[in-house]
C-alpha cells in the first residue's frame, strides 16, 4: 500500500510505502500512555502521621538516617516502632510477618509498652499496619531529635558560687539529725565517676545505661561529666571535706542516657519505676516529647510510693513551655534559677511552667576533683537533694516544705507567673 504526503517545504511530496498500521498504533498509544504518565506522576514520598504533645505530627523521610517535619527540623531514625497495646509480645509478633522482634520497655496501668523491630524495607508498610489496628492504643516511630539531650549548665557564666551552708539559710529547716527512711534517688545523665573520694561511702544500687542496654553507668569519656557532677550536689558524703550533698543517705540509682532516643528516654524512666525511686532528677532540657513517653512519666509519677520527678527549667532566657517539653507535664516538678538576691538569673528559663527557683552555681564533684557547677541543672540538682533529705527525715509532703527555704522560692514570688502548668 502507498500513501502519498504533501510536505509543507516547497510543495515536495513524501511517499510511504508499505506502512505497518497496526504498528504504528501501538508505538503511539504507548507513546501518549508515557507521555500522560509523566505528567501527572509525582515522586513517592515515605511519611508517617503520630501524636505528639496532643497535636498531630507528620514526619517525611529525608534520606535513609532522617525523617523531616513541615518546618525542616530533622529527626534520627532506626527504623524501628513504639506502640502502647495491651496485646501480648506473641499476638504482637504474629500480627504481620514483617515483623522481626518484638520487646517490652515499659509496662504501665492501661497496656504496655513495646519496642518493635520490623524488617528494614517494611518500615513504613508496617507503621501505617499497626497504625490501623484496633489492639493498638497508639502507635510512633523510634526517633531522636538532631541534637543530644540539652544539659542545664551549658555555657552559664559562673559569677556567684554559693556554700551549702549559706544556701540553706532557712527559718526551721525539718532537717533531722538522723535519718528514719532509706530514700532512692534516680538520676538520668550523661554518666557517673563513683570512684570519687566523695561518694566511697554511698550506697549505689543500680548503673544501667538506657542507650547501650547495659548495667554500667560510667563515663566513656571527658564530656561524661555532668552526671557526677549531680550526684555531688545530691549525694556527696557530709564529712567536712570538699563539697557536702544534701542526702548522703540515699540510695542511689544512676541511670545513664546521652540520646534523646524515644526508646532510650521510656526505658530510662521504667528503670526509675522497677527500682522504685523516690525521687527523679531530670537536669536537661527535652526538645521532643512523645505521647507514649508522656503517659510513661504520668505512670511513674503515679506510683504507689508516689515519686518526686524533677526537672531543670533550662538556660535559654526564654519560656519554659517553648523550649523544654518536659515542663509541661503536671506530674513534673520544674525549677528556674535566681541570683544571689534572689531574682530571676539572667540565664533561667521562666514562665507559667516553672514551678520553683532555687540557687545555682555550687561546687559540686567533677572527674578532675572539684569545680563549679552552674546553670539550672545545679537548681534542680539541689532541689532534688533538698527533698530526698526531707523525705529521710519522715516528711510526707515534701514539696510543702520548700517554702520554709528562704533561697527556695515558688515561681509566683519571683515573676507574675503562675506556678501551675497550663
Amino acid at each position: 500500500m502507498h500513501f502519498i504526503l504533501k510536505s509543507h517545504k516547497g510543495g515536495r511530496l513524501l511517499l510511504l510505502k508499505d506502512v505497518n498500521w497496526n504498528s504504528i498504533n501501538v508505538c503511539l498509544t504507548l507513546a501518549a500512555s508515557l507521555f500522560i504518565a509523566g505528567l501527572s506522576a509525582q515522586p513517592t514520598v515515605n511519611s508517617i502521621r503520630f501524636h505528639s504533645n496532643k497535636e498531630t505530627v507528620t514526619l517525611n523521610q529525608y534520606n535513609n538516617d532522617f525523617l523531616i517535619d513541615e518546618t525542616g527540623a530533622k529527626y534520627a531514625f532506626n527504623r524501628k516502632i513504639i506502640i502502647r497495646s495491651e496485646l501480648s509480645v506473641q499476638e504482637i509478633a504474629q500480627l504481620y510477618s514483617q515483623i522481626i522482634r518484638v520487646q517490652v520497655i515499659s509496662k504501665i496501668q492501661g497496656g504496655t509498652v513495646f519496642w518493635i523491630t520490623p524488617k528494614e524495607e517494611h518500615f513504613f508498610d508496617v507503621f501505617s499496619a499497626l497504625t490501623a489496628h484496633q489492639g493498638i492504643i497508639s502507635v510512633e516511630p523510634d526517633i531522636a531529635p538532631v541534637r543530644k539531650l540539652t544539659r542545664s549548665n551549658h555555657e552559664v557564666q559562673l559569677k556567684e558560687v554559693y556554700s551549702k551552708n549559706s544556701l540553706l539559710s532557712s527559718l526551721k529547716p525539718p532537717f533531722c539529725d538522723s535519718p528514719v527512711n532509706r530514700v532512692r534517688v534516680a538520676i538520668i545523665d550523661d554518666g557517673f565517676d563513683f570512684s570519687h573520694a566523695e561518694f566511697n561511702e554511698l550506697a549505689v544500687l543500680l548503673e544501667y545505661d538506657a542507650d547501650e542496654h547495659v548495667l554500667d553507668a560510667s563515663t566513656t569519656g571527658i564530656v561524661d561529666y555532668h552526671g557526677t557532677q549531680v550526684a555531688g550536689v545530691i549525694a556527696a558524703k557530709q564529712d567536712g571535706i570538699g563539697v557536702e550533698g544534701f542526702a548522703p543517705t540515699s540510695e542511689l540509682i544512676a541511670i545513664r542516657q546521652v540520646s534523646t532516643w524515644t526508646s532510650s528516654l521510656i526505658l530510662a524512666f521504667h528503670v526509675a519505676k522497677l527500682m522504685k525511686a523516690d525521687v527523679v532528677n531530670c537536669s536537661w532540657v527535652l526538645p521532643f516529647l512523645s505521647d507514649i513517653t508522656a503517659v510513661v512519666i504520668k505512670d511513674l509519677a503515679s506510683s504507689p510510693h508516689r515519686p518526686v520527678i524533677v526537672a531543670s527549667a533550662g538556660n535559654n532566657r526564654q519560656k519554659a513551655c517553648e523550649v523544654n517539653k518536659l515542663s509541661e507535664l503536671e506530674s513534673v516538678v520544674v525549677v528556674g534559677s535566681i541570683n544571689k538576691v534572689g531574682n530571676l538569673a539572667e540565664f533561667s528559663n521562666y514562665g507559667q511552667c516553672v514551678d520553683y527557683y532555687a540557687p545555682s552555681s555550687v561546687k559540686s564533684t567533677s572527674l578532675s576533683g572539684y569545680a563549679n557547677f552552674g546553670g539550672t541543672s545545679s537548681s534542680a540538682a539541689i532541689v532534688s537533694g533538698i527533698i530526698a533529705r526531707l523525705k529521710a527525715c519522715g516528711v510526707a509532703q515534701p514539696l510543702s516544705q520548700l517554702h520554709l527555704f528562704e533561697n527556695i522560692k515558688p515561681a509566683h514570688s519571683v515573676l507574675n507567673f503562675r506556678a501551675k502548668k497550663a
